[in-house]
């Protein structure tokens, strides 16, 4: 069956992307071939003198924050694949992406399981593609950090799922996702400070207007410390246990795919 959609799909999106499609398809396959051992570690350090917004490898423990990590970079062959699969992701090549997904991918709780779910239900047979939502979600995913699991043969991101602490209803509570992070009086940016957090696990309380600040626009998010301290908190900066996560695993031969990507508890 993924054989037959997938071959159904690629029709349709030669047909959308025309002889730029087939060139697409044709670049990755070729990319692909190219990786040689020698090649892969080569990648593995430019990708990482690349990197500017780096998170460590270890994730400091502390009661009442959560602190952010990656050990992406302990494998070198999941970090290249992820690394390129950024690449991926933000030129929007459907191709691409289609080829990483796992034909069991899972993609929501109830009966939506598999490849042929996976393509539907993020409109990857559109003719458009550049416009689809799945773009921007896994641009975010795929730079919030994340861990192993599974003897280093699973992959989730970002770190607020994965490495979410258990005494803490993941549906009442939220981290704050940065440093220094400031909780203010009221949903607005010319509101007072109340003090500046970082890392702190707060709980959510409930939701106020939109405002867009430096063009990107999210809604204020009432919350409360664990001191009992309420305030507002612009919602950049609040990181969901619940929210959509994405999930990687090695296949037999060492290949890395796709394997989950969902919201919800």
């Amino acid at each position: 069956m993924r054989a037959l959609f997938f071959s159904l799909g690629l029709s349709l999106l030669l047909f959308a992307c025309g002889s730029d499609g087939q060139q697409a398809a044709t670049d990755t396959e070729m990319e692909k071939a190219a990786i040689s051992p020698d090649s892969l570690r080569n990648l593995y350090i430019a990708f990482l003198e690349a990197r500017t917004d780096s998170m460590p490898t270890y994730q400091v423990k502390e009661e009442g924050k959560l602190y952010p990590v990656d050990e992406a970079p302990l494998d070198t062959a999941f970090f290249v694949f992820r690394e390129q699969l950024k690449q991926t992701v933000a030129k929007r090549e459907v191709f691409g992406l289609l080829d990483i997904a796992a034909k069991d991918i899972k993609v929501g709780f109830g009966a939506e399981q598999g490849f042929d779910d996976f393509v539907s239900t993020w409109g990857l047979v559109s003719k458009q593609p550049d416009t689809l939502r799945i773009w921007a979600l896994l641009g975010r995913l795929l730079s919030e950090g994340g861990t192993f699991s599974d003897s280093r043969t699973t992959f989730t991101a970002p770190y607020i799922f994965s490495t979410w602490p258990s005494q803490y209803d993941p549906v009442d509570y939220g981290a704050i996702v940065g440093a220094g992070v400031r909780l203010r009086e009221k949903p607005s940016l010319n509101s007072r400070i109340l003090k500046t957090i970082s890392n702190d696990i707060v709980t959510i309380l409930d939701e106020a207007q939109e405002e867009e600040i430096g063009g990107e626009t999210y809604p204020w998010v009432r919350v409360e410390m664990l001191s009992g301290t309420q305030g507002y908190v612009f919602g950049k900066f609040i990181g969901d246990p619940v929210g959509y996560r994405v999930g990687f695993k090695k296949k037999a031969g060492g290949q890395w795919r796709m394997s989950s990507l969902l919201a919800g508890d």
